[in-house]
């Protein structure tokens, strides 16, 4: 073991320029596709936010009592979804609105009464933050005594679930793309470094060394190509977005569980690089001695 280490970091040592080649190459792979990553996790944070902002009001006709106020607040919270309510007065909503207004609050001067109704406020649970549960939960608290109409952004509803989907789809077939082509990258740079050392790898097939005796300092080094590959561009990546942050409110970074996957995917693709390059190579040499000790044979026989 202590042979295949030696190997491993005097083969990783010996051709620097090649060494560096290849983790520049994975680096800018890996960087590419840990952008994907990082865009997948702020688009879903931009949907997750969109999604919050989604509120159902009720408005309340103008003639309802306080009595009546508090048995539709219960039989609300009692629907599948609700998660919590919250009565707005007349008085709160026109405060509410002065505010929204700002400069032009004064235009509120021109009505001689409160022109706002009273209404409740329903949070709905992430989970039912889709139209046909927001629908249903509208049709149930319509049929209730004292509602004289509701609110929930239908039609805003039904265009975010649409581009969700959308966004959905996309973010799937490119992610497939940018994974096949980062292992295609990865395999064929640690392929070619692998070859670089074809001569090597035949003169320990000579002296009959074990299969896992030649292959193992291989995979090893293609692992730490992958390691410092993932690394190197995490924390590009990490300059990068908070470079972004101070410019675009709202932007994060990948969270730690994210982190450790990405660099666990960059050493996992050294691994797979390597063992199946490294595979191939030592079949190829023995196919190419077979072939040379066939055409002795034969030559021998004429």
């Amino acid at each position: 073991m202590i042979y295949i280490l030696q190997e491993t970091f005097k083969g990783f040592f010996k051709n620097k320029s090649m060494n560096l080649i290849t983790i520049g190459t994975i680096t800018v792979a890996i960087f590419i596709f840990g952008l994907f990553i990082a865009g997948t996790t702020n688009l879903l944070n931009v949907i997750r936010i969109a999604e919050d902002r989604i509120e159902m009001i009720v408005y309340l006709k103008e003639d309802i009592s306080k009595e009546q106020i508090d048995d539709l607040q219960n039989k609300i919270s009692t629907i599948l979804g609700v998660q919590s309510t919250q009565f707005v007065s007349k008085e709160e909503a026109l405060k509410q609105f002065r505010n929204d207004l700002k400069e032009d609050a004064t235009l509120l001067q021109a009505f001689e009464t409160n022109p706002l109704p009273p209404s409740i406020k329903v949070n709905v649970s992430m989970a039912f933050k889709t139209p046909e549960y927001l629908k249903e939960i509208s049709d149930k608290i319509k049929i209730f005594e004292g509602v004289d109409d509701i609110d929930y952004g239908a039609e805003w509803i039904k265009e975010l679930d649409k581009l969700v989907k959308i966004l959905f789809f996309i973010d799937i077939f490119l992610g497939i793309i940018i994974i096949f082509a980062t292992i295609f990258i990865v395999f064929n740079t640690i392929r070619l470094t692998v070859y670089a050392r074809k001569e090597q790898i035949d003169i320990m097939d000579l002296v009959g060394a074990t299969e896992t005796y030649i292959e193992l300092p291989y995979i090893i080094e293609g692992m730490v190509y992958g390691f410092l590959g993932s690394l190197i561009s995490t924390f590009i990546l990490y300059l990068l977005f908070e470079t972004i942050s101070k410019k675009i409110p709202n932007i994060i970074f990948m969270n730690s569980n994210a982190v450790f996957f990405f660099i666990f995917f960059g050493t996992l693709l050294g691994f797979i690089g390597s063992f199946l390059s490294v595979k191939q190579c030592v079949n190829e040499i023995r196919e190419m001695k077979r072939d040379d000790n066939l055409k002795r044979i034969l030559k021998r026989s004429f």
